[in-house]
């Protein structure tokens, strides 16, 4: 199929490695952005071997992993405090800033001739190949992409929508400076992610920069007393007495204005496509955030469709082999997501079960099989372990 011209909605993950991908193989291609510039909400980003054989494909891995952190270990504790598992992290060590990667896949977008558009609000996509913008101008297209986020008004506008599954829970998500002492701390015993639970609620924090940890927060929709920004020191400490000092530093140091309650969701689309649109990202595929992977099927899926449309002979023909490809394992790791977000709710003695049950080999790779899968359009014979294993200061 000859190239022809994109109209992607959304510079996030999914829009801009579509962006990438197409331009490398010969498209033109414009990105519409509603916001005025690149910056949102702020947090860290788990980068796992799918994601880093992308980076390295597009050749800024290196530059993105000196924007973060490697960690070292990961420690599950209760809510006294209590280390229940240790593991070293053997594999998909780094957390990155989120603004970090955008910025260099925003770049690295330039660089292979897309062109990208603040202030740009797609109002609505016709199948036929065009895209309206809130200012009123139209423009046409051979192919376009509804990367537009979990409230995508495009696939709305399709119909595309299966089923929303909403569940019991939400999160927040946050980044908040480090202390001398704790930046020390990690020559002397290395880095380590902190994962807690108690009462229903989850706490999650580790270095995503140098000078940064990256927290996330989660507790059930009724929990209204921690459901709140910024956040009640007392009534988090309640669960987790030994993370008071902490909890007081979220509220009185992370940008609450740049950060929200969300509530997560599971999102099935009755088809990925619609006429010459497709839709990806979020907007296809929302999930929880437990297994790290929303990101990671964004720029896996937009990879995917970028080589389809390189093999097909139609757009039509794309875009029914790109979902057909990529979709089994997109809903595996949402089904899977659910599953590992159900453990919240268990009683404590079942919740210690749980997480050692994970240390099972069939249960431990079900969880990561998207984290280690080659994503399409990426050269299986590159050694990513080692790209990965390697020291890079942040």
């Amino acid at each position: 199929m000859k190239a022809g011209h994109a109209e992607i909605a959304g510079a996030g993950f999914g829009g801009l490695v579509s962006a990438i991908a197409l331009a490398e193989r010969g498209w033109t291609v414009r990105v519409n952005e509603r916001r005025d510039s690149l910056l949102g909400e702020g947090y860290g980003i788990a980068i796992h071997n799918n994601m880093a054989r992308i980076f390295a494909g597009f050749g800024i891995l290196d530059r993105v992993l000196a924007g973060g952190v490697r960690i070292d270990r990961r420690d599950s504790l209760d809510r006294t405090g209590r280390v229940v598992m240790t593991r070293k992290t053997a594999r998909s060590p780094y957390r990155i800033d989120r603004q970090h990667i955008i910025a260099l896949l925003a770049e690295r977008a330039l660089e292979a001739g897309a062109e990208i558009k603040f202030d740009a609000q797609v109002a609505s996509a016709d199948p036929a190949g065009a895209v309206a913008l809130a200012g009123g101008e139209t423009r046409k297209a051979d192919l376009v992409i509804a990367a537009d986020g979990i409230n995508s008004g495009i696939r709305e506008q399709l119909g595309l929508t299966d089923r929303r599954i909403w569940g019991r829970d939400c999160g927040a998500r946050i980044n908040i400076p480090r202390r001398p002492q704790e930046i020390a701390a990690d020559d002397r015993e290395g880095t380590v992610m902190i994962e807690a639970w108690a009462d229903k609620r989850r706490v999650l924090y580790c270095p995503v920069t140098r000078n940064e940890f990256y927290v996330l927060l989660t507790c059930t929709r009724q929990d209204e007393g921690a459901a709140v920004s910024p956040i009640d020191p007392e009534v988090w400490a309640r669960s987790f007495p030994f993370m008071r000092e902490l909890f007081v530093r979220m509220r009185d140091e992370a940008d609450w204005p740049q950060s929200h309650w969300a509530h997560f969701q599971t999102m099935r689309l009755k088809r990925w496509s619609a006429g010459r649109i497709a839709v990806l990202g979020d907007a296809a595929h929302a999930m929880p955030p437990y297994l790290a992977q929303g990101a990671g099927h964004a720029m896996m899926n937009a990879l995917g469709l970028a080589e389809s449309l390189r093999e097909a002979d139609t757009i039509e023909a794309a875009l029914a082999q790109w979902e057909r490809r990529e979709r089994p394992l997109t809903e595996h790791t949402q089904l899977c997501t659910r599953i590992y977000g159900a453990t919240m709710f268990l009683p404590a003695p079942l919740k210690k079960i749980s997480i050692l049950v994970e240390k099972l080999p069939w249960v431990a790779a079900q969880y990561v099989r998207a984290a280690n899968h080659v994503p399409t359009g990426c050269d299986a014979g590159v050694n990513i372990d080692a790209r990965m294993g390697g020291t890079i200061s942040a």
